[in-house]
């Protein structure tokens, strides 16, 4: 039996899955990989919170996110015509020449009568979120605070950034605001939607007035940003700390934290990492952009936590006409497709809803581990464990395609329980990496086929497994050679599944079974099949189910 060469298939069986997959997702994976190896040329392994930050600030519609997608590349931020779209602090990692830097996105700031520490005070008590059917008083309260929230956002931002991109269209109050209390800040002013160079100058002569040097740009056209980028490494080329940082090789694992809309992500994110990072609100739909933070443990791991918008039904999404909620549903399937980790919270009270359900399909198609967080679990009354073991049984029948997931019941609000969302995702990235031996493998695989054997057909003819090896981890995706795939019921390919499941593990993670037809070599170490095709062309390839 040529194992190298069955082997080698199956590594390019696993290979053809996944991209297959990723086509069927409308994902770009060529554009993706392009853009993280030209980043990854120039990248020092520095971690983000060891880099540099330029905050972009202004007020409201003044093209904030428009620039800091030029700056990063791609579409991380949400730009439509509207005010107000973005509210939390969206870092992202951006570079020019030989200089990188993280770029932070903040929401547009609408006033400013109050000092930086009458904000703080203001907003010294994290706002919890509410349940359904909130009071209106308490809703319009929210909403009334949302300015001062977003504000305050704007306010962290520019404290740890070096360098300030002060975006107008003109403004006099933030000019004065910036310089009464960050005097220490280098701030740019970047004068916004000059599209055209000539008349760019005469526009920017307007905002001299305002204490600072304008710099005419267009974001969208991308005017002027190599000027301003010059400007910003220069500025930054004075900030020390980067020298003699140690390369970070390690990769550090993602864990995205999505669920419906108002189950609780912001808060879960909150309460790991200890401070306001996201804002939270009994308004449904706060959360608009997918919000990076880096986290550290009290052991010293480090994750990267990412907080999502609430995800709807799409006949819901359509039928509101709002094109940022419908691109916030895109940024949280596509934290889905970059996370190693999925948290899929959903509701205590609510239970298990059928957009949950949907929103695990995603999860197990896209191959990501997954950790289910029964989040509010204070709110259900009179809890024993008999009455948690039938909650736990309704859940599981009602996410079946994520019957392997682990459970974590929590309580945001108060904080209780919530690191062992870290502690099963740190598991679940462990089973999700390991590689099984190939030995134990057909071990198990031959007990399994010895307890069970393939039924026959009305031919007479039976399936059987000549060899299977695992070709790839994340996740794990094994490989069985059979003497025709035709021969296995998706019965009996479910049977293989849970026995492998059993007798070797993988908790918290999809497994991958693909099955090649493949005729048992004869004697002289040839395939007696005829009719198999060369390495090079197109094969034959059933999933499990």
């Amino acid at each position: 039996m040529d194992v190298e060469a069955m082997e080698e298939e199956a590594r390019r069986a696993a290979a053809d899955l996944a991209k297959r997959l990723a086509r069927e997702l409308h994902i770009d994976d060529d554009v993706r990989e392009k853009r993280k190896n030209i980043r990854e040329s120039v990248s020092k392994h520095i971690p983000d919170n060891l880099l540099p930050k330029v905050a972009i600030i202004g007020r409201p519609n003044v093209g904030k996110s428009a620039l800091f997608n030029r700056l990063v590349g791609g579409n991380r931020a949400i730009v439509v015509d509207e005010p107000g779209v973005t509210r939390d602090r969206l870092y992202g990692r951006s570079y020019w020449g030989d200089q990188e830097f993280m770029v932070i996105d903040t929401g547009g700031v609408i006033t400013l009568s109050k000092s930086r520490a009458g904000v703080m005070e203001e907003l010294a008590v994290t706002t919890t979120v509410g349940m359904d059917g909130i009071p209106l008083a308490t809703r319009e309260a929210a909403i009334a605070r949302m300015p001062s929230m977003i504000e305050k956002q704007a306010v962290a931002a520019v404290d740890e950034a070096a360098v300030v991109l002060f975006v107008v269209d003109a403004d006099i109050e933030i000019s004065d605001w910036l310089r009464r209390n960050y005097s220490d800040k280098c701030v740019i002013l970047a004068v916004n939607k000059c599209e055209s160079p000539r008349k760019g100058q005469m526009q920017a002569l307007d905002f001299w007035s305002l204490g600072f040097s304008p710099l005419p740009i267009s974001a969208i056209t991308g005017t002027g940003t190599g000027d301003l980028l010059d400007l910003v490494c220069a500025e930054l080329r004075k900030f020390e700390g980067l020298d003699g940082v140690e390369e970070e090789k390690n990769k550090v694992p993602a864990i995205a934290i999505v669920g419906r809309p108002n189950v609780g992500k912001s808060s879960i994110l909150n309460a790991l990492v200890g401070e306001d990072r996201t804002i939270v609100s009994p308004v449904s739909g706060t959360t608009r952009d997918a919000i990076d933070t880096e986290f550290t443990t009290a052991d010293g791991e480090k994750y990267k936590l990412i907080d999502t918008a609430g995800i709807r039904r799409r006949a819901a999404v359509v039928s509101a006409g709002s094109t940022t909620e419908s691109l916030s549903v895109k940024r949280a399937f596509r934290a889905i497709r970059r996370s190693d980790v999925v948290a899929l919270v959903i509701e205590a009270m609510a239970c298990v809803t059928e957009q949950d359900y949907k929103i695990a399909e995603r999860i197990e198609k896209e191959g990501k581990g997954c950790v289910i967080v029964v989040n509010k679990w204070d709110t259900i009354p009179n809890k024993n464990h008999e009455s948690t073991t039938h909650y736990e049984q309704d859940v599981r029948e009602k996410l079946r395609i994520l019957d392997w997931a682990p459970i974590v019941y929590c309580s945001a609000t108060n904080g209780t329980s919530v690191e062992k969302i870290i502690s099963a995702a740190a598991l679940v990235e462990k089973e999700r990496s390991r590689r099984l031996g190939t030995s134990i493998l057909n071990q198990v695989i031959r007990e399994a086929i010895a307890f069970k054997p393939p039924p026959r057909t009305r031919g007479g003819k039976r399936g059987r497994v000549y060899y299977t090896t695992q070709a790839a981890v994340g996740p794990p995706t094994f490989v069985l050679f059979v003497n025709d795939a035709k021969l296995f019921s998706d019965t009996y390919r479910r049977y293989i599944e849970k026995k492998l499941r059993s007798d070797a593990g993988f908790p918290g993670t999809p497994i991958r079974l693909l099955w090649r037809s493949r005729r048992r070599p004869d004697k002289r170490g040839k395939s007696a099949d005829s009719k198999l095709q060369s390495p090079g062309a197109p094969s034959r390839m059933v999933v499990a189910a």
